[in-house]
């Protein structure tokens, strides 16, 4: 089976700013891997380039073995740092059945998904309210449900616990830990990470500075310090 996705030698600037330059890594099928960094690291340029919404300079990106193209990108959910970037419809229920409608998928069939997701976080009360009506929390969780109602097979998100406070954390860290998909995780909040994921990309100095298993990173002062994570 072939990686969940395979990064080679990604090189990204702004204009004359180079952000990230060479950087390979892979992420195995139902692995969770973080992808930490001080802000300005490049995580969230990193994921956008992954998913094609930004075009690097040189490397390439395969998800399944595949190029990044509609049919590859099909079985990605992307979580946004922001859920208002992907909860806007008059109902939560609706934002969850947006994707499948669009797939598709026929209304009734696609609303009893929506109901089943909400459920399965705990949010089916919320079904017929706005996003708005909802905590930041509770926000954040129903973006990762919208993010796995199409069933993908990769999860990207972006500093999930941003904003968030310690009851928040722990409850997003209880739904990652349970669903059965390979993770990349963007984020700086070392322990959120070291309870979620079991490998760390650590970014910094326009590239990868180390890659290895989340344990041993986050014992590695020198390096965390380097990488202006503590």
């Amino acid at each position: 089976m072939s990686p969940a996705i395979e990064v080679d030698g990604l090189t990204f600037a702004f204009g004359p700013r180079r952000v990230f330059s060479d950087v390979s890594f892979y992420v195995s099928g139902g692995e969770a891997v973080g992808l930490a960094g001080a802000n300005g690291a490049g995580k969230s340029t990193l994921l956008w380039c992954i998913t094609g919404l930004l075009q690097p300079q040189a490397g390439s990106v395969r998800l399944s073995g595949r190029k990044p193209d509609r049919e590859a990108l099909a079985n990605v959910g992307f979580v946004f740092q922001n859920p208002e970037d992907q909860l806007f419809m008059p109902a939560l229920r609706d934002d969850l059945a947006l994707p499948l409608l669009n797939r598709g998928v026929p209304l009734e069939a696609a609303q009893s998904r929506a109901t089943a997701a909400l459920r399965s976080i705990g949010l089916e009360q919320y079904a017929s309210d706005p996003a708005s009506h909802l905590s930041l929390g509770q926000r954040k969780r129903a973006a990762i449900a919208l993010a796995m109602v199409r069933e993908p097979n990769l999860l990207l998100l972006d500093e999930p616990t941003a904003e968030l406070d310690g009851r928040s954390v722990r409850e997003l860290t209880a739904l990652l830990r349970q669903l059965p998909v390979a993770m990349l995780i963007a984020s700086h909040h070392l322990d959120f990470l070291g309870a979620v994921t079991e490998r760390l990309i650590v970014l910094g100095e326009n590239g990868v500075l180390d890659d290895g298993p989340t344990a041993r990173i986050l014992a590695d002062a020198a390096l965390l310090a380097r990488a202006g994570l503590v």
